[in-house]
């Protein structure tokens, strides 16, 4: 497979999946500058393993790199268990590649499934945010930047007792509303 071929693909891969895999690995991650981290290595790694073997075999691009976030991601939080920095993709041996390879060729959640969990969550979201945009930046810090509802209510200068009650009302409200 020739470089630009390769490249190209890597490129176009990059473009249609950074915000999603970016999306997964800060939603997992305490930290943006580790976030960042993560995200390099998991581009770095997808490169390494199209150029060694290919695309041809990789139904979704996506998922696959997904699967590279998930184990980035598990990394990390046993690198921050120990108290030491994170191990690179690059720095893993054949034999843990070979069980990494293992994991990430399990079979995946049924698509169907996971949209249609993803546009329930954003019909709910969007729910939220058009009602009252306070609770929405509320559900937006706490669930997609997983920010503590104290840190929340000094950004948003409100109280605690009055974030933690829009969010649990809300949660009711919605539980009802979607029939959850």
């Amino acid at each position: 497979m020739g470089s630009d071929a390769l490249d190209a693909y890597f490129n176009k891969v990059y473009g249609e999946t950074f915000r999603a895999v970016s999306r997964f690995v800060v939603s997992k991650c305490g930290s943006i500058q580790d976030s960042e981290d993560i995200v390099q290595n998991i581009y770095t790694r997808f490169y390494q393993r199209i150029a060694k073997k290919g695309y041809e075999d990789i139904e979704s691009a996506e998922a696959f790199l997904i699967n590279i976030a998930k184990f980035e991601c598990r990394n990390y939080f046993s690198a921050v268990k120990k108290h030491s920095v994170s191990t690179s993709f690059s720095e893993y041996t054949e034999e843990q590649m070979v069980e990494i390879e293992k994991e990430m060729s399990k079979e995946q959640k049924n698509l169907e499934d996971v949209i249609g969990n993803e546009l329930l969550a954003r019909q709910i979201f969007d729910d939220i945010a058009k009602d009252d945009p306070v609770i929405g930046r509320i559900f937006y810090l706490h669930f997609v930047c997983d920010m503590k509802l104290d840190d929340i209510a000094r950004e948003l200068d409100l109280t605690l007792s009055s974030v933690k009650n829009k969010l649990y009302r809300t949660i009711e409200r919605q539980k009802k509303k979607f029939d959850i």
